[in-house]
């Protein structure tokens, strides 16, 4: 593959690179003047409310008001667009909405997802658009497949679609690319980037959908940008010097949030739509943080004291930054490690007299393996002792086809926990069934724990959502919820026109310092 696969529109007239200067919208179509000096234009799609009001799922559901705005949002902008709703809005009914609205102009189309959410998607087209050759779908599954003629919706993942002759059997033929939790291409110079980049150049329609698309930087929207507007966005390095800062995090300058979020909020809103719940969803029972304090056990005391004593002494010590700051990074690992291990005993309790008080499920979020199995093995001994069933648990390993089975079981079996690592229930699953869950270990970026939290707070939850965050009092616990519960909204800030005020490496700089001045006398040995 090439150093960078930009996407550059020419000029029809003067083959120039297509740079936008302006756009104007007269009736169904969209003119935009190039810095050229001349002009492209392009026909919008639209529908009749009859069309609209005719979308209803097999299970007898309507896509909600704000769900058919979305919708018309993307006909106006011929279906060149992001939608980067907050997750649990329902982004795939809008966008299968709009394949099902103009299968002729729309079809065949690729939907390109995580590993994860491929049988999420199969089930969710079945739904809106039906099992009629119409929307005829082919998962593909391996290396070793090609998209075959005569299907009308391509199912595949980012890795296999790095597979350069994936689509010749059907080249020319593909007129929309859908691609899902679009920030997996947020560095434009990965062959995963690139790979979309190769097959969104000669697709007419584009839409790209995420509910946190920038998790640590605003230059990580450039790709999508380019991708779905190209006269917009041609120059990566323009893009940076216009619309974003920098930062010093110590080490050196790094790219910041958006220099200007009101510009950028204002050059960007015929292509970009984003609501969050609290705009659209009025009824939608509350999401509640409670933080529940334990200490850390007195048997890991030594081995926590001792970590932080590694830590003192590399602050202070001379040597290589970068190395310094990865060492930095692995010792305050292993102190959340240690109150991970420490808080399985507390978390067995507070769970088991959850299950004794009612009749709801819970979840329990995990980052580190042997405190997950920890947990299951503890929680299956009381579980049997009380003759309940054992807990479901979800982790890494498990494909796609086995996360969607696991969610289905637990929700329909007598199983009331579900033990689930964070990062791997961070997307592609719906958890509205379920209102109550502790997240046991924090992880350093708190939009991974927003994706988990937002698993339940979404379409079709009918309680008040708790999530209980248990820390360790006095601990890398305690200091880390303090410095992320002032600094948690960056990526809400980004994307919703607030200032950004909080980057993860500074975070964790911040962290380290906390660690050796807040209350350090307790724990010297």
């Amino acid at each position: 593959m090439s150093l960078t696969s930009i996407i550059r529109q020419e000029c029809l007239v003067c083959k120039k690179i297509a740079v936008e200067s302006s756009r104007i919208k007269i009736g169904k179509t969209t003119i935009i003047r190039l810095a050229c000096g001349h002009l492209l234009h392009f026909a919008n799609l639209s529908s009749d409310d009859e069309s609209y009001e005719s979308i209803i799922s097999s299970d007898g559901f309507k896509p909600r008001q704000y769900q058919i705005d979305a919708i018309k949002f993307a006909e106006n902008c011929n279906v060149r667009c992001i939608i980067a709703d907050e997750q649990g809005l329902g982004k795939t009914i809008q966008a299968l909405s709009l394949l099902r609205l103009h299968p002729e102009k729309l079809l065949p189309c690729v939907i390109v997802a995580p590993t994860t959410v491929k049988l999420q998607w199969m089930r969710e087209i079945h739904r809106w658009c039906g099992n009629g050759r119409e929307f005829l779908t082919q998962v593909i599954q391996s290396g070793k497949e090609k998209a075959a003629p005569g299907f009308k919706i391509y199912i595949v993942t980012y890795d296999l679609l790095k597979k350069e002759d994936m689509f010749t059997l059907v080249e020319g033929q593909i007129k929309t690319i859908i691609i899902d939790e679009c920030q997996r291409v947020k560095n434009h110079l990965s062959d995963r980037a690139k790979a979309v980049q190769r097959v969104g150049k000669i697709t007419p329609h584009i839409v790209a959908m995420s509910g946190t698309p920038i998790k640590n930087h605003a230059g990580e929207y450039f790709t999508v940008l380019n991708l779905v507007s190209p006269t917009q966005f041609p120059h990566h390095q323009r893009y940076i010097d216009h619309y974003c800062d920098a930062y010093s995090n110590g080490w050196g300058q790094k790219i910041g949030g958006l220099k200007n979020p009101e510009m950028f909020h204002e050059d960007t809103k015929d292509i970009i739509i984003r609501r969050t719940k609290a705009d659209v969803l009025k009824d939608l029972p509350p999401l509640e943080r409670k933080f529940y304090h334990v200490e850390l056990d007195r048997n890991l005391n030594k081995a926590y004291a001792a970590a932080l004593d590694e830590l003192d002494e590399l602050l202070y010590s001379d040597g290589n930054e970068f190395e310094r700051s990865n060492a930095t990074i692995a010792i305050m690992s292993k102190l959340r490690h240690i109150t991970g291990i420490s808080k399985v005993a507390e978390c067995i309790e507070y769970v088991t007299e959850f299950l004794l008080s009612c009749d709801r499920k819970i979840v329990v979020f995990a980052h580190h393996i042997d405190v997950a199995q920890l947990l299951e093995s503890q929680l299956n001994t009381w579980c049997k002792d009380g003759g309940l069933e054992p807990t479901c648990m979800m982790h890494s390993g498990l494909d796609g086809n086995a996360r969607f089975a696991l969610i289905e079981k637990f929700k329909s079996s007598n199983s009331r926990i579900m033990i689930a690592s964070t990062l791997a229930a961070g997307e592609g699953i719906n958890l509205q069934f379920c209102s109550d869950a502790i997240i046991l270990e924090r992880q350093w970026n708190p939009a991974n724990e927003e994706q988990a939290e937002g698993r339940f707070h979404r379409f079709g939850q009918e309680n008040n959502v708790s999530i209980t965050y248990m820390i360790a009092s006095g601990t890398i616990d305690e200091y880390f919820t303090e410095l992320v519960e002032i600094k948690r909204s960056i990526v809400a800030s980004t994307l919703d026109n607030k200032t950004i005020e909080w980057n993860q490496n500074s975070l964790m700089k911040d962290l380290a310092q906390m660690l050796l001045t807040k209350d350090r006398k307790r724990w010297k040995m």
